[in-house]
Parts: structure tokens; C-alpha cells; sequence
């Protein structure tokens, strides 16, 4: 396939506001935007909007403020029906900026019963789920890395989401594939080959960086380990042909008491998204079928 079309999560530029994001994303050659609902200016969604579509750029895989059913470490309800209702008013909000996809964890349970749980996790999804699909929107469930994110979800490999996903039974809901999070799990090229038609088609891009210093610390594409033009080659032969969105945490001490002095949201924002796009358009140009 031609190449993808190339976004950004608005994590990358942790201190832009959502104005600054949409010129910078624009001048960096990127074509859409993966916008953080914490971003969004509060009590001016149509001027949002309309600041999106004068920049030009899409809006891509979005990012709710309640992104999960059971708590993650960020500041939110405890209730899971709370959350719920909160990921649901999301997606509402974020559907006249047209996105792609709405991002979702299942989030972690803590001591509750796995099979309660579970079946909590199923019913919120299904209406998030539900409510996308009123809008035309995907919602992407995440698998996140065990080894690092292991207290923020329930899943951490595509089997073990696609099962979750079946369960959930809504067409509109897929798995939201990131680099970060399955780049060293087994078999991932098999997963890809076998469940590539089950993808949201929005991916997370970025690369990791070896050591990695704690878990906000990930790389451009490129300035890692993460053998991208293996992934982007089995992505191109099983018909993936979404958007590569740009995630990038690199932490200045925002997230947690560690302050890289290499940190990409102290560097000019502009730079770090035009290196981003050079290293994705690299590695897809090496890329390898399977």
C-alpha cells in the first residue's frame, strides 16, 4: 500500500494547548490529530472544531479523560458505572470532531472477583461501543504491556483482547494496535497476520528506548529498539491501511518524580514532530513482509 497517513497524539507536545498542537501538527507535514480531551478548551466545543477543520488536519484516535472501566493511575472516578457514563460522554463530545477512533482500557479491578469483573468490563465497553457506533467511530481497546503497565489493565496481548472483544460483540469495536505495548510479545507477527482485520484503524507509533528509565520514557521512531519496518511489513501484507498516530511520554518530571534532561517535552515541539515523521517514513520505507 501507498504510505499511511501520519497523525499525532497530543501527548507528544505534553505543554502545547490544543491551538498550538494544531499549528504545529499542521507545519510538521503530519495530516491529523489525536486529540486528548483534556486539551479541549472547556465550554467551547464548536470553536474547537472549527479551529480543527481550518487547520486542515483530521482528528484520528482520541483520548477521553475516563478512558477505562475500573481506575487507571490517573485522576478519575472509582466507580466503574461512574466511569462508564463518563467514557460514554466522551465519545459523545468528541463526535462532531469527526474522529476515527475512541481509545478505551479495560483499567484494573484490584481485589474484585475476575469473573465480576470481567463481566463489569464487558457490559461498560458494550455501551461505549454502542454509543460509538451511533457516530460512526471506533472504539479502540488497548492492550498495554504487562511487564510495565500490568496495574492499568486486564489484557496485555491481541488474543487476549480479541477474546475480550468477542465478548463485547459490537462490530465497531477493535483493537487499538501500539507498537509500546506488543513490539516483544510472542508471536507478533502472527498475531498481526492472524487478527489483522480485527484492528482499529488507527496504530500508535513510537520506539523504545534501551534502557528504558521508568515507564514514561519512550523514543522516536528510530531511536529505539523496536524492530518497526518488521511491524509495519506485516501491518502493509495483512491490509492495515489506517493511520500512524505519534504517541510519544518522555518525562520532565510531569508524570513522576524523575526529570530526564533528554526528555522530548522539554525539546522544541516542532523539531520533535518533524523527526517523528522522518523516522516513521524511514522505517515504513524498510519495511518487510513477513
Amino acid at each position: 500500500m501507498a504510505e499511511p497517513k501520519f497523525s499525532v497524539s497530543e501527548i507528544t507536545t505534553f505543554h502545547q494547548t490544543y491551538e498550538e498542537d494544531l499549528a504545529t501538527y499542521a507545519e510538521a507535514g503530519a495530516e491529523g490529530i489525536g486529540i486528548w480531551e483534556f486539551k479541549l478548551p472547556e465550554g467551547d466545543d464548536a470553536g474547537a472544531v472549527a479551529k480543527l477543520r481550518e487547520s486542515g488536519l483530521a482528528a484520528t484516535t482520541c483520548i477521553p479523560g475516563t478512558l477505562s472501566i475500573f481506575p487507571v493511575p490517573f485522576p478519575g472516578p472509582e466507580d466503574p458505572e461512574e466511569r462508564t457514563e463518563g467514557l460514554c460522554a466522551a465519545i459523545r463530545r468528541f463526535a462532531p470532531f469527526e474522529p476515527v477512533a475512541v481509545l478505551c482500557l479495560t483499567g484494573h479491578p484490584g481485589d474484585r472477583d475476575p469473573a465480576e469483573a470481567r463481566a463489569i468490563i464487558v457490559e461498560g465497553l458494550r455501551r461505549a461501543a454502542q454509543v460509538a457506533g451511533e457516530y460512526g467511530i471506533w472504539l479502540g481497546l488497548e492492550p498495554l504491556h504487562r511487564d510495565i503497565y500490568g496495574h492499568w489493565s486486564m489484557i496485555a496481548t491481541i488474543p487476549e483482547t480479541i477474546e475480550l472483544l468477542d465478548e463485547i460483540g459490537e462490530p465497531n469495536a477493535g483493537v487499538l494496535f501500539d507498537v509500546y505495548h506488543l513490539w516483544d510479545t510472542d508471536d507478533l507477527v502472527g498475531e498481526i497476520q492472524r487478527h489483522g482485520g480485527r484492528l482499529a484503524p488507527s496504530v500508535h507509533i513510537c520506539d523504545w528506548r534501551d534502557p528504558t528509565r521508568n515507564d514514561f520514557d519512550r523514543a522516536l521512531p528510530g531511536d529505539g529498539i523496536i524492530d518497526l519496518p518488521a511491524i509495519f511489513g506485516t501491518l502493509d501484507a495483512a491490509g492495515f491501511d489506517g493511520w500512524m498516530d505519534l504517541e510519544i511520554f518522555s518525562d520532565d518530571g510531569s508524570f513522576t518524580d524523575q526529570e530526564f534532561d533528554d526528555s522530548l517535552w522539554k525539546q522544541d515541539p516542532l523539531d520533535v514532530v518533524r523527526r517523528g515523521k522522518a523516522g516513521f517514513q524511514k522505517a515504513w520505507s524498510a519495511r518487510r513482509k513477513p
